[in-house]
């Protein structure tokens, strides 16, 4: 004889967020917005990455080196120059955006009310 489980009620009611809750997404934003600023101040060179053509500019010989060469140079536009600096300023949006958020939810108020 197989045993049958209750089962759930598909909706729970929800109680409202205890103000520590509330208030831990702000410590958060403010702990990334302070390492995200100090990310970019510091600029430690622990982050700098070193300029590709360090090798040389000078054309080469074989067609898939040229072809190499000039993938590098074009995609060095778009990579950073200081990865800390990326990882910063991601920190600094990222905290932005969420303060932001929590602040905008406290405004909009609780349910009913």
């Amino acid at each position: 004889m197989a045993l049958r489980r209750p089962s759930l009620p598909k909706s729970l009611p929800q109680l409202p967020p205890s103000s520590q809750e509330r208030l831990t997404p702000i410590l958060y934003a403010g702990g990334m917005l302070a390492i995200g600023a100090v990310m970019l101040i510091a600029k430690p060179r622990l982050g700098h990455v070193p300029n590709p053509s360090r090798a040389g500019d000078l054309p080469r010989a074989a067609r898939w080196r040229r072809a190499a060469q000039i993938s590098r140079d074009n995609l060095h536009t778009f990579a950073p120059a200081n990865v800390t600096d990326s990882i910063g300023r991601s920190l600094l949006l990222g905290g932005t955006a969420l303060l932001l958020t929590r602040l905008l939810d406290e405004v909009t108020g609780h349910d009913g009310q």
